[in-house]
């Protein structure tokens, strides 16, 4: 039985010291760093420390029961050596395997799946939604672009209210829609590197404490189901991105090819903005008393001082007050008049023609269709990995000696 045990144990030992080598290279790795193989191996060396205490117990004390448990856990913690030379092994190749794809001896199954989500996913998804909210911008000044035109002559006024691209109005609630449903997948893309990041940090802790509760029968269904979902979530998982990608980026060219043909015309200011919103325009309009108006308030400040001069009387008042009332009858009636003939000029600009090309067609043929594959591509970059982790969970699980049916997810596949 001795013997049977120093063969299963050295066997168990050189596959380890075998594959520190691979291991040791890929010190970058946060899941291959060199304390994970002394962990790994200072469990297996534990656990058959334990075995080695309960045979000698058992031999002391001539306990035939706690010798045939020895003996069967003997048998399993030479199982759960091969199991974890398995894992070592596998986390090298897949170490390995990446540094090929990618061409990069320093970078990881992690860190490339990492790289992918980052400088190709979520860069992707940046500037799909720096080319909506430049859209947004120009289409929301076009439609809510407003204008009101008049004549006022004495007693009759006449005036036209027209709001030319506000039948554009739905397009812009899409166009919000469409960032919004862009920002999503963009913190999708950044919820995955961050999971990434968590599996490979708590791998290095987890795999050892999987292999030394595989090693007992009591802990032996937990530990390989732990085991399990370590190498499913920080190996597999990691790992799949570069299928994911293979995938993505056979529809990136069409994507990025609509997304960067995303193009409106630029929404200029209005007719006459900087005289309109000119502020001693304001000031003119308002008048220095603001509760007063423009008109009685000019009156107050300039006609109450001639008022009270000795020696003028009523008349002069009466002449300051009709000459300030004329002014304003004049500008309300001019300005109103010029400004109708500038604006009907601009409408040139805002024809169904001009609307059309310049912010329906491009966002119709470009814009929304640009956000609907990078929708579904970044569906398919999250489902893929997923489903794939899930899968390997269940059949590593039930290789490890692990519970498969893990809160029904295995029905997931």
């Amino acid at each position: 039985m001795l013997w049977g045990l120093k063969k299963k144990s050295i066997l168990a030992l050189f596959s380890l010291i075998f594959l520190a080598g691979a291991l040791h290279s890929q010190v970058s790795w946060a899941i291959s760093e060199a304390d994970l193989y002394i962990w790994t191996a200072l469990a297996i060396i534990i656990c058959a420390s334990f075995i080695g205490l309960a045979y000698m117990a058992a031999r002391l004390f001539e306990l035939s029961i706690l010798e045939a448990w020895v003996k069967i856990e003997i048998n399993e913690l030479f199982a759960s050596a091969v199991i974890a030379a398995f894992c070592i092994g596998l986390i090298a190749s897949v170490n390995g395997a990446a540094q090929f794809l990618v061409g990069d001896n320093t970078a990881d199954v992690t860190q490339s799946a990492q790289a992918f989500l980052a400088n190709t996913l979520y860069a992707d998804g940046r500037a799909l939604y720096s080319k909506l909210g430049d859209a947004y911008f120009n289409l929301a000044k076009v439609t809510s672009y407003t204008y009101t035109a008049g004549i006022s002559a004495s007693l009759v006024s006449m005036s036209i209210s027209q709001s030319p691209a506000s039948g554009m109005s739905p397009l812009l609630s899409a166009l919000g829609q469409a960032m919004d449903n862009t920002a999503q997948f963009m913190m999708l893309a950044a919820a995955q590197f961050s999971f990434l990041q968590f599996f490979a940090s708590a791998a290095t802790i987890m795999l050892p404490v999987g292999i030394f509760l595989r090693s007992f029968s009591l802990t032996r269904k937990i530990g390989g189901t732990l085991l399990a979902a370590v190498i499913a979530s920080s190996v597999i998982y990691p790992a799949s991105f570069f299928v994911a990608g293979e995938v993505y980026r056979a529809y990136r060219p069409s994507m990025v090819a609509k997304s960067g043909s995303i193009s409106v015309a630029a929404a200029g200011d209005p007719p006459l903005a900087n005289v309109v919103c000119n502020p001693f325009m304001q000031r003119f309009v308002q008048g220095p008393v603001p509760f007063l108006g423009g008109e009685m308030g000019w009156s107050f400040v300039i006609c109450t001082p001639i008022c009270i001069i000795p020696g003028i009387g009523q008349a002069a008042c009466k002449t300051c007050y009709d000459i300030i009332q004329i002014m304003f009858y004049i500008v309300k009636s001019t300005f109103p008049i010029a400004m109708g003939a500038i604006l009907a000029a601009s409408l040139s600009g805002l024809g169904t023609d001009e609307l059309m090309s310049g912010y329906y067609a491009p966002l119709l043929r470009q814009g929304l269709p640009a956000v609907t594959e990078y929708s579904v591509l970044s569906v398919v970059v999250f489902l893929i990995p997923l489903i794939i982790a899930i899968s390997m969970l269940r059949n590593l699980a039930i290789t490890f000696g692990g519970e498969p049916q893990l809160y029904g997810l295995s029905k997931l596949v």
